[in-house]
């Protein structure tokens, strides 16, 4: 009997789009909704506490602005009891200066033996003068109360004996210097105004309020209701009572309750939506992916095996290999002058070349090895079961041969080689990537030995890989702690018979004393990078050292070299030119050596940049000129200030007739061209009269100096005449 899982038919049910869907919307919901509880729980929490500091914000306003009105009848009452009298003109001109500051003092009143004898104002409260407080039903009791306490005592809202509605009353009790009861004085508070001082319009914007005076059930403001809903109003402390504060958050509208839950409910039925079409079309995405997978195999141009699929077969054989202690050979295979074929026939021919070749290469290995088209025009072959040098050889040899066969492609006759580079498993790499990674640069190896051969990967490639990844890391390391110096050396004018340049030189000094050469650390700044960097930091060290040679009463120009990738992005030409004008250093202080491969670059963005940096003033030497194209068509496109003939011309001069003509030829044709020459290399006697005699303008080389630390070259300089008759 065959046993089924208990939950097979709810599984069946939930993998049901509608199903998945209803589900979803009920989870999304639920929990959406747990949280909107939550959430108004915490708003109204913090709704609770705003409106609590809110209604103690107001209660201070309100008891300080109280204060403030009542600070008047203070000063009057200290006026009374030091003067004794306090009659309508003194009246006027005490209180105009005591209200200079706008308060809510509606009136003043002074009652002598509490009847009523000044007002302030007088104009409009006449009625008031001669109103005796004893007689007054609506005063008699409060006014007797507060001289009976002597406490001042504020009492209102009440109607005014001249109307004008209800205000605040404060009656301050008032004796004389001898302690017998002089009277009393009054000051009616507008309620309004001190209120709307207090900040009553901002509270009524938020909140629902009352206010009322302790003694009384009822408030003068709000509505009483909000003392029954207020379990701790607030307390205002008043003259002979309190006031209490009640405050309640106006209520939310209900159309945000709406709002929100329409948000729930919408996004949960988006949730269920997105379930329902992602369980809809499970099916066709993973039909799609198989797709995929299946495009990312093959390549689409040869439909060889893909270079993605082919690592993954790579990695397979390695442990199938590892189980069965085989062995197996990896072939780097890449056409030569691919390129060219490229440019000058167009690419559907070079794509219909890549088809053919691939073919060719299919029917050279067996229906069990593996073959892959890497990237471009480089193609993998893994021969199993082969790894005596004998065999790979002879494969290699088919190989070679019947890609070089001639190709009739769309009527154009195409001829092409190609450059392997071989790798052994396990003794040349254990790991996939090891191993096309030496393959890789065996094959390199035969390109630079002539191309069309095949080389073996060996430990000296290993080396130098090895190398490459450690002057890297080191590289990198020494930027970042100073590791690096520069070094200058002297150039000798023979025009002004004194050294009158320099060329700044990088070194790497190492802990033991010893210097890393930099023929071995440059190019592999190159290749890392890393050459932007360094390069920028000897600019600034180099043209720094220009301003010391100023401060010293020194113009000497300083040539820095300046490597091609700096002129292919337009910062460092920026940076450059920012540098310079930060240090304000005159143009004719800088020469930027370049090669002459940069000029024969057809490169738009390098070229951009050595008009830029000439716009600017900056001068250029053509260094190492006559090891490359030595093309004098780039001397009118890119016009120079100078050029240094290579070392390895000037070492032969007076050996080889060859290379003296070529010297004579080289100053020639610079001197027509209005261009100055520099000899590198010299270092001897014999170079140095020759060069002289044919009209060389400066020399350079072990002769005069070795580069030396900035240092000792000031002192250098220092030490030689103005001028030497001989050299």
């Amino acid at each position: 009997m065959e046993l089924r899982p208990a939950n097979n038919g709810s599984i069946r049910l939930l993998q049901n789009p509608l199903t998945a869907a209803v589900v979803s919307f009920l989870i999304v919901v639920s929990l959406l909704a747990l949280l909107m509880q939550h959430l108004a729980n915490l708003a109204e929490r913090e709704t609770q506490l705003e409106a609590h500091y809110w209604a103690s914000a107001f209660a201070t306003k309100l008891r300080g602005q109280l204060e403030a009105n009542l600070a008047v009848g203070y000063g009057l009452e200290a006026q009374i009891s030091v003067l004794g009298t306090l009659d309508q003109p003194s009246l006027d001109r005490v209180a105009a200066r005591l209200l200079q500051k706008p308060l809510n003092i509606r009136h003043i009143a002074v009652a002598p033996d509490l009847v009523v004898s000044a007002l302030y104002p007088l104009a409009g409260n006449e009625g008031a003068l001669g109103l005796d407080y004893r007689r007054h039903p609506g005063q008699r009791d409060a006014v007797l109360q507060a001289m009976q306490n002597h406490q001042v005592v504020l009492a209102g809202p009440l109607p005014l004996v001249q109307g004008g509605g209800e205000h605040l009353i404060a009656r301050f009790p008032v004796r004389s210097a001898n302690g017998a009861d002089w009277g009393l004085i009054s000051l009616v508070i507008t309620v309004p105004e001190l209120l709307r001082d207090a900040g009553l319009h901002d509270m009524e914007l938020r909140y629902q309020l009352a206010l009322r005076n302790s003694a009384a059930s009822a408030p003068f403001i709000g509505d009483p209701s909000l003392f029954a809903s207020s379990k701790h109003p607030h307390s205002i402390p008043i003259p002979g009572g309190e006031w209490q504060l009640a405050v309640k958050p106006k209520e939310e509208e209900h159309w945000q309750h709406f709002l929100y839950w329409s948000i729930c409910v919408f996004t949960s039925l988006l949730a269920a939506v997105a379930v329902f079409y992602l369980r809809r079309y499970h099916h066709q995405r993973e039909q799609h992916l198989r797709e995929l997978e299946q495009i990312t195999a093959i390549d689409p141009l040869t439909q060889l095996t893909s270079r993605y699929q082919f690592n993954e077969h790579l990695n397979q054989l390695i442990e199938e290999c590892q189980r069965t202690e085989q062995g197996f050979t990896v072939l780097f295979i890449d056409l030569d002058h691919f390129k060219e074929i490229n440019d000058s026939l167009g690419h559907s021919i070079g794509d219909e070349l890549l088809v053919q070749v691939a073919r060719t290469l299919k029917n050279c290995v067996r229906s069990y090895d593996l073959l892959c088209r890497f990237g471009g025009d480089e193609f993998i072959a893994v021969l199993k079961n082969v790894n005596r040098t004998p065999e790979i050889e002879n494969r290699a040899r088919i190989i070679t041969s019947c890609v070089a066969e001639s190709r009739n492609i769309h009527g154009a006759a195409v001829n092409i080689t190609c450059s392997l580079g071989v790798a052994v498993y396990p003794t040349d790499g254990n790991d996939a990537a090891s191993l096309i990674q030496h393959a890789d640069l065996a094959m390199y190896e035969s390109k630079r030995t002539g191309r069309n051969s095949l080389y073996f990967f060996n430990m000296s490639m290993r080396n130098e890989a090895d190398r490459y990844v450690e002057l890297s890391t080191a590289i990198k390391y020494a930027l970042g702690n100073n590791e690096f110096q520069v070094y200058y050396q002297p150039i000798y004018s023979t025009q002004e018979e004194r050294f009158t340049r320099c060329e700044a030189l990088c070194r790497w000094p190492q802990s033991d004393g010893s210097m890393i050469s930099p023929a071995e650390f440059i190019p592999v700044a190159e290749q890392s990078g890393l050459i932007c960097d360094l390069g920028n930091w000897v600019v600034e060290q180099a043209m720094k050292f220009c301003l010391t040679l100023r401060d010293h009463g020194i113009d000497m120009n300083v040539s820095i070299n300046r490597s091609p990738q700096e002129f292919a992005s337009r910062q460092h030409t920026q940076q450059l030119i920012a540098l310079r004008n930060r240090l304000n250093i005159p143009s004719h202080l800088v020469t930027l050596e370049i090669t002459e491969s940069l000029l024969m670059a057809d490169h738009c963005t390098k070229s951009q940049n050595f008009l830029a940096l000439r716009e600017q003033n900056f001068q250029f030497a053509i260094d190492d000129f006559g090891t490359g194209y030595s093309a004098i068509n780039y001397l009118r496109q890119y016009p120079v200030e100078s050029l240094k003939i290579d070392k390895s011309f000037i070492a032969e001069l007076g050996i080889s007739r060859q290379a003296d003509t070529l010297v004579k030829v080289i100053i020639q044709m610079a001197k027509s061209l209005n261009i100055r020459v520099v000899a590198e290399g010299v270092e001897t006697q014999k170079q140095v009269n020759f060069l002289a005699a044919i009209g060389c303008d400066y020399m350079q080389g072990y002769f005069f100096a070795r580069p030396m630390p900035a240092d000792q070259l000031l002192q250098f300089i220092k030490a030689q005449p103005a001028a030497s008759n001989s050299i």
